[in-house]
């Protein structure tokens, strides 16, 4: 779940910017998108084959070539057929983060063969979500997705308002992105970042038009602390949200989405982060420009989109407590475990079909977590003892320094599904557990 923050800004010293300078890009913003091969309605297929890249490349991998990977987009109720080529020295996978897949879908190479260098796997599923995902390998993962083997998988929904410019922006820290480190250091104050591979590009917008901005955090460590003149967040990682949302901050960790929409007037903006560290949130600092908005004919700013939003409230927290998990570990020894056992040697949780089941996860440990479940999503009933404003429904939730929540799983798909800290460090030195779900 982002963290959203109103009225801290004053902790982060210099946080006014310079006006942007405007240095417009000979690319497009967006991720060039993967094209559909089949064109029967209800159906999508898409080719992907992971490479290594020459050397002097920003990226050490890519695929089809392009970092990021290009956008797979497909219409909810579709049945999505990606084929996967292999042509790196090192067997490889494809998880779809977010999305609820048949378990031998889901790409985790413990749990099913990975794909073998040389080799070819096609993945097949049928998408019934909403929302803005996204795809990268689930084998020697801290390498991969740093080395540049990740993109965005949206999923649209025809009855949504359509947006005059719809764009993906996802962010990594250049400097994972070009050297993957053989330490299990993690970076904690990222402070320089690629927008779709791209230094600091410019996106183009007329006055009077409403962008929508898919917003996709593929760092392995880094955590964004986005600010810009007006955030308006109408998504989360499992699509719209109860209500509009209009904080000061927004927090992505590792593996988090948002969704944004910008009304373009008469004037330009720059889209920063404020410098956040894992061991303590907010940093002093100047902030650091991402992105810059630049307005090609100036005009009023329109009214925002009729988005449907349903105004849920937060479910009742039943009470009683079902799985509690235990994040601990540190930077010093480099172990980083839940309830005090490293992946694979971990007790692994049942949960039955359809029956809901509340987990409490608790933080002990000096660093933040972004909390990952596969196969299936959670409803987030409170935080340190205080229920959400309106109803979220997460796969990825930030766990701040001695953060307690509790959640709510409705299990959907039978299986043994990863749980696990989605900082790839962590995560490869033991922050990994199991739910099995059970038909």
């Amino acid at each position: 779940m982002k963290r959203f923050m109103f009225g801290l800004l004053a902790l982060a010293a210099g946080c006014k910017a310079p006006a942007p300078e405007v240095r417009i890009q000979a690319r497009a913003i967006s991720p060039a998108e993967a094209p559909d091969l089949d064109p029967a309605p209800g159906q999508a297929r898409f080719h992907l084959t992971a490479a290594a890249l020459p050397d002097g490349a920003p990226y050490l991998y890519a695929y089809e070539g392009q970092n990021p990977g290009p956008t797979i987009r497909v219409q909810r109720g579709d049945t999505v057929t990606v084929e996967l080529t292999n042509q790196l020295d090192a067997p490889t996978t494809i998880h779809w983060h977010g999305l609820h897949v048949p378990f031998d879908m889901d790409g985790v190479a413990w749990m099913r063969s990975p794909v073998g260098a040389g080799e070819t796997f096609t993945y097949s599923f049928t998408v019934n979500q909403v929302g803005t995902f996204w795809y990268h390998p689930h084998f020697n993962t801290h390498q991969q997705v740093e080395g540049g083997l990740y993109g965005a998988f949206i999923v649209e929904d025809p009855a949504e308002p359509v947006a005059d410019q719809d764009v993906v922006l996802i962010f990594d820290a250049e400097a994972e992105a070009r050297a993957p480190s053989p330490t299990h250091g993690h970076g904690k104050l990222a402070t320089k970042w690629r927008v779709n591979g791209l230094e600091r590009p410019t996106l183009e917008a007329a006055g009077g038009t409403v962008v929508r901005a898919r917003l996709l955090n593929a760092a392995s460590a880094g955590y964004l602390a986005l600010r810009a003149p007006e955030l308006r967040v109408i998504a989360h990682d499992q699509g719209l949200a109860s209500a509009l949302e209009t904080p000061e901050l927004l927090v992505l960790g590792p593996g988090d989405r948002a969704e944004v929409e910008w009304r373009i007037g008469e004037a330009g903006f720059t889209l920063e982060t404020l410098p956040y560290s894992l061991n303590g949130g907010l940093a002093f600092g100047d902030p650091t420009p991402l992105l810059d908005v630049a307005v090609t004919a100036p005009a009023p700013a329109p009214a925002g989109l009729a988005w449907a939003f349903d105004g849920a409230a937060p479910t009742a927290d039943p009470g009683a407590t079902d799985i509690v998990y235990a994040f601990a570990g540190s930077d010093r020894t480099e172990v980083w475990m839940i309830n005090g056992e490293r992946f694979p040697n971990v007790t692994i949780h049942e949960l039955p079909v359809g029956q809901p089941r509340t987990i409490e996860v608790r933080n002990l440990s000096p660093s933040e977590h972004p909390f990952h479940t596969h196969g299936m999503s959670f409803e987030v009933l409170s935080i340190n003892g205080q229920a959400p404003a309106a109803r979220r429904v997460e796969d990825t939730l930030n766990l701040g320094i001695r953060d307690a929540v509790r959640l709510l799983v409705r299990p959907e798909v039978p299986g043994d599904w990863m749980t696990h800290c989605h900082i790839l460090p962590h995560a490869e030195d033991g922050m990994m557990t199991v739910l099995r779900v059970t038909p």
